[in-house]
């Protein structure tokens, strides 16, 4: 349009915005001919404006809207609202809360220096063939590489916060952080070894405070959004307690990686791929855990836990945190559930006017013998023929997804990944990452796709233990 600059240019196009923004990678014609971008920035933020992250924080979230016209174009549902970096003048109910401070030497490395007067970009890592391919093209379809990607992690924020979120993509609440404050006056030398007398240690985004994720060569999300990271755990959980049997673990589960956790719960090999809620915050999980132990335990062994009981509980109280079991906010999620899925936890997408969700057309024990027909088959062309079942199925969640109904693929693609089976991780990759990605939920692509390539089964889930 003549006479108009860039940025009017760009909000007078009626197309609909790329969701990707200024980060967009792709180079395919045909969606920059249907998706609109912001115009190129050789300097985003300038080091001597002292508004001029708030306005690229603002500016970038104008550009991130969905478009909510009409338009005969639009195919996905409007994504969650984009968490937005808070600012330290902010008024929030959280700006008098105590959050520890990053331990700066521990995360430093050479060349490494941190910086709060960027933005936080992650930069794509090249995609280097895998000794299976050859060097050739991927059997992947052109929308699954463009769906999820390995990034280098930049320099470490200063804030704990938002270190913990560049790295493992979710933010964390104050309880989190309320625990650590916690285990410090349990344990002042070593805080994530308060708990170890009922075998509980704090693990996961815990290790960015205790300085050990320093170790980790290779700055790359992947790496860190395994950290910890079970078997058996969805995208929507994360580990952040690890115990010492059945390989127990606790940690928070949300439907929304945009939003705070729904609750805390736990997962162990004793019932592999069940999650069981335990409250709403992480003082209820743990304790929930230490009452179970106390019930298992003699007397000489139950006194000291309930020593830590009545530590941990004064300290949740003295910050008003509830350690009921079952909170108003979790029964009201437990409504809004469309489907109990294979984990139990449940799954819960948005749903107007019918649509959003239809269920699968088949029982949860057929599916179960479905899978295991594949995970049974004795050569590659058995396996593909047991397959044509669970392809019948996916070819219903393409037309579910066409159609708005989110929810069918995420229960799929969620029972399979339950089920577990190297044979059906290609599958687990399609359903998912597209039913995430067309619900706005973009992290969560990136979490599967990691761990998707590295699966491990184990008590020890330290990506630490993993050689880079």
């Amino acid at each position: 349009m003549e006479g108009c600059s860039d940025d009017e240019s760009f909000q007078n196009d009626r197309r609909t915005p790329c969701k990707y923004g200024e980060k967009c990678y792709q180079k395919n014609p045909q969606h920059h001919k249907r998706f609109k971008h912001p115009p190129k920035r050789k300097e985003i933020v300038k080091k001597d404006e002292s508004d001029g992250e708030e306005e690229v924080k603002e500016r970038r979230k104008e550009l991130v809207r969905k478009d909510d016209s009409d338009s005969e174009e639009e195919e996905e549902m409007p994504s969650a609202p984009k968490r937005m970096r808070r600012d330290e003048n902010s008024s929030s109910s959280r700006d008098d809360a105590i959050v520890p401070e990053i331990d700066t030497e521990a995360e430093e490395t050479e060349n490494n220096k941190f910086t709060n007067d960027k933005p936080y970009v992650r930069t794509r890592v090249p995609k280097v063939p895998t000794s299976s391919e050859g060097g050739e093209k991927s059997n992947e379809t052109a929308e699954e590489e463009g769906l999820g990607f390995d990034y280098f992690v930049p320099d470490s924020p200063q804030d704990v916060r938002f270190s913990i979120e560049q790295k493992f993509l979710l933010e964390m609440p104050q309880d989190f952080f309320d625990l650590w404050e916690c285990c410090k006056k349990i344990n002042a030398e070593k805080p994530e070894e308060a708990l170890q007398k009922a075998g509980l240690t704090l693990v996961g985004p815990y290790d960015i405070l205790t300085g050990k994720l320093k170790k980790l060569k290779t700055r790359r999300v992947s790496s860190y959004v395994c950290h910890w990271r079970y078997y058996h755990d969805p995208p929507e959980f994360m580990t952040v307690i690890a115990g010492d049997r059945d390989e127990y673990h606790i940690g928070y589960f949300r439907d929304d990686p945009f939003q705070m956790p729904n609750f805390v719960a736990s997962m162990s090999s004793a019932k592999a791929g069940i999650i069981k809620p335990l409250g709403e915050n992480i003082f209820a999980g743990v304790c929930s855990y230490l009452t179970q132990r106390m019930k298992e335990e003699n007397p000489f062994k139950k006194t000291p836990l309930q020593r830590l009981y009545k530590e941990v509980e004064a300290f949740a109280k003295t910050k008003n945190h509830p350690l009921q079991a079952i909170t108003e906010d979790m029964k009201k999620r437990n409504k809004n559930m469309v489907t109990k899925s294979f984990h139990g936890a449940g799954i819960v997408v948005p749903v107007r006017n019918d649509v959003g969700y239809r269920e699968i057309p088949e029982t949860s024990a057929s599916l179960r013998m479905m899978f295991q027909k594949v995970m049974d088959a004795k050569t590659e062309e058995e396996k593909n023929r047991k397959f044509e079942d669970i392809q019948e199925l996916i070819t219903n969640v393409q037309f579910a997804y066409d159609e708005g109904d989110y929810g069918m693929g995420l229960e799929l693609g969620m029972n399979m990944f339950i089920y577990g089976g190297e044979a059906f991780h290609k599958a687990i990759f399609h359903l998912l990452a597209v039913g995430y990605d067309l619900l706005g939920r973009e992290p969560y692509v990136d979490i599967i796709q990691a761990h998707l390539k590295n699966r491990r089964r184990g008590s020890n889930m330290s990506i630490l233990e993993m050689p880079e």
